[in-house]
């Protein structure tokens, strides 16, 4: 069971599913109760369930198909990964990876056929594809895997945002301009936050893999353009993300919600300037997992200040 979970990366799923509950139990739920004045949601709290699962098995086949492609490699140099220790054939994993990848498809189109919005569906067809070609080929191509799944983690707030838009569109409440315009802003923080953190910890993480990628001729950022061009490119990725949480901070700061304010300036922007120091002055692979480590940490710190928040302005 161990190897399983290990071959999936339960920890980045359980990251993935706490971080769409709390948007959902803490922005959508009390924006539709205070601002529309009703109980009545984008989608139920038992649908709900099976949305947060479905993502889950797209990123699970993600990750599977991943270790599938990496075999040989991880055979030489991550030899304690589930496939090279013989956990799971080869033909069991791309089992495995094909019943998540129908699965969370599955779940896709059923909740667009609840919902009457069948491009919901599509939408995890291209998702299990992207995941598929990253694996496949993408990955191979300096930054443009690292952009993929980046681009596919702050997708999920988006694709939950999208039941939203559908909701409104069929039934009509008086304020329903100003909590869109509310949960538009978080969607736009939190999978911002979500591409950046996760670009950053690619690029990183790439770092950390250079040996293995340079052996089987992966043409990662470090191994085409070499460590320090890597090294500026991370680093200003998270300039990006000071920047960003900056222009929010500034917000909260007129709004006088200093306790907010103080949170992303000491959770977030701090650990953020200590990673970049950290990269700059990392030298081998011990290090960068340090670095890689701490991004963890701030993307867990990012989404826990969705009840953070919450429960500020109570």
């Amino acid at each position: 069971m161990l190897a399983f979970f290990r071959l999936i990366r339960i920890y980045n799923l359980l990251i993935l599913a706490l971080g769409l509950s709390l948007f959902y139990y803490f922005l959508i739920v009390p924006n539709h109760e205070f601002q529309l004045g009703t109980k009545l949601l984008p989608i139920t709290k038992i649908d709900f369930v099976l949305f947060v699962l479905s993502v889950v098995f797209v990123a699970a086949a993600g990750n599977i198909i991943n270790d599938y492609f990496d075999f040989e490699l991880d055979k030489e140099y991550k030899p304690e990964r589930p496939l090279p220790q013989a956990a799971f054939s080869l033909d069991t994993a791309m089992y495995m990876h094909a019943a998540f990848a129908f699965a969370g498809i599955g779940l896709g189109f059923y909740l667009g056929w609840g919902y009457n919005y069948f491009k919901i569906g599509y939408m995890y067809i291209m998702a299990v594809l992207l995941l598929y070609l990253y694996s496949s080929y993408l990955k191979k191509i300096a930054l443009v895997g690292n952009v993929v799944i980046a681009a596919l983690t702050g997708f999920i707030f988006v694709l939950l945002m999208m039941f939203e838009v559908n909701f409104l569109n069929t039934v009509h409440f008086d304020f329903a301009e100003r909590m869109v315009n509310i949960l538009k802003q978080a969607v736009v923080f939190y999978a911002g936050f979500a591409f950046l953190t996760n670009l950053a910890r690619e690029i990183v993480k790439d770092l950390e893999d250079r040996e293995g990628d340079e052996a089987y001729n992966i043409q990662t950022l470090p191994v085409q353009y070499g460590d320090n061009f890597a090294k500026a490119v991370a680093a200003l990725v998270m300039f990006a993300l000071i920047g960003g949480i900056g222009y929010f901070m500034k917000g909260f700061w007129d709004l006088h919600a200093m306790k907010e304010f103080f949170y992303l300036l000491s959770l977030i922007v701090f650990p953020t300037v200590a990673a970049i120091v950290l990269l700059v002055i990392a030298k081998d692979k011990k290090q960068y997992a340090l670095v890689n480590l701490l991004l963890k940490a701030i993307m867990l710190f990012g989404i826990l200040s969705i009840p953070a928040f919450y429960f500020f302005i109570k």
